[in-house]
This record gives C-alpha cells, structure tokens and sequence, in this order.
C-alpha cells in the first residue's frame, strides 16, 4: 500500500473474502470506525470544517443541477445501449458544461473589471463565492442560429450593464 502497488479497498476485498473473516480485516474495520468517529468530533468541533465541507456540496449540487438542465430533454438518462455511446454522451454533457461554465467565468471576470473601473465593487476578496454555474441567461432549448461572420467582427458579446447593475 505504501509504494501504491496495491490499493487499500483492493487489500480489505481480499482480506474479508474468505469464509471466516480475518482478524487483521476486523482490526482494520475498527481502525476505519477509530478514524470516522474522530472526524465526526472535528466536524462537531470545527465550524469551519463543517462550511468548507457544505460549500464543496453545493458546488457539486449546483454542478448536478446544471447538468441536469442540459440533458433535460432525456429526463437525465442516457438511453444508448453501447458502452462507447454511452461514453461519448457523458463527454458531450460534460463539454457543454464545461463551456458554460467558461462563457460565465468570462462574463463574471468583465462585469468585475467594469465594476473596479466604476469604483463600485465593494470587496473584490468575495469575487471567489460567486459561482459560475447558472444557466438561466442561456437558451438550452429552441433554435440557435449560427453567424459565421460574428467571429471575425468580435470574439466577445457586450457586458449586459443591466446584470452589472445588480451587483453595484
């Protein structure tokens, strides 16, 4: 295990296969139960522990509900039969996030320079809570029309003062 030639699930697998469980299984098992009950008592103790941890949920929470939202129109599942296009959809959903979530971390980055121009953004150290997972501005459904000359006049929309404003 040290070396991470053998993984240590892989190792309790082994160890608790056979037909009479092995003591140094039962040892390990109370070890594991040692150490949950001793993080439980941090997690009692240590109101930032238990922030940092509900702050890292909602990111996944939020991270989830976004998906969902861009494969609403399969309910959420993925009804291909093959593993590959099954693999191959998961990469697409996980792509589309991953684009929006580049298009609002760069709309977020403008409206906080517009906002320090102004002298209007009151802590710029809070700037690391806003997230960039929403999705309401983004139309998921209907049609898109496509303008192959909008690349060449501008790689950029304009920032939406009437968004900024409700920060400022």
């Amino acid at each position: 295990m040290k070396n991470g030639s053998v993984k240590p699930s892989a190792l309790l697998r082994k160890l608790g296969a056979g037909r009479q469980q092995n003591r140094l299984y039962l040892a390990l098992g109370e070890i594991g139960r040692i150490e949950r009950t001793l993080f439980m008592l941090d997690w009692i103790e240590n109101p930032q522990l238990r922030q940092e941890s509900q702050a890292g949920l909602n990111k996944g929470e939020a991270r989830h509900t976004l998906a969902k939202a861009v494969f609403a129109h399969s309910h959420g599942r993925i009804n291909d039969r093959s593993p590959d296009a099954q693999q191959k959809r998961a990469m697409a959903l996980n792509l589309v996030i991953a684009a929006i979530i580049y298009w609002n971390t760069m709309y977020i980055n403008k409206a906080a320079d517009y906002l320090q121009r102004a002298g209007k953004l009151p802590d710029p150290s809070l700037l690391k809570h806003v997230s960039p997972l929403g999705w309401t501005h983004i139309n998921l459904t209907g049609d898109y029309v496509w303008d192959s000359g909008a690349a060449e006049r501008s790689n950029e929309r304009p920032l939406h003062l009437s968004y900024v404003r409700k920060w400022g």
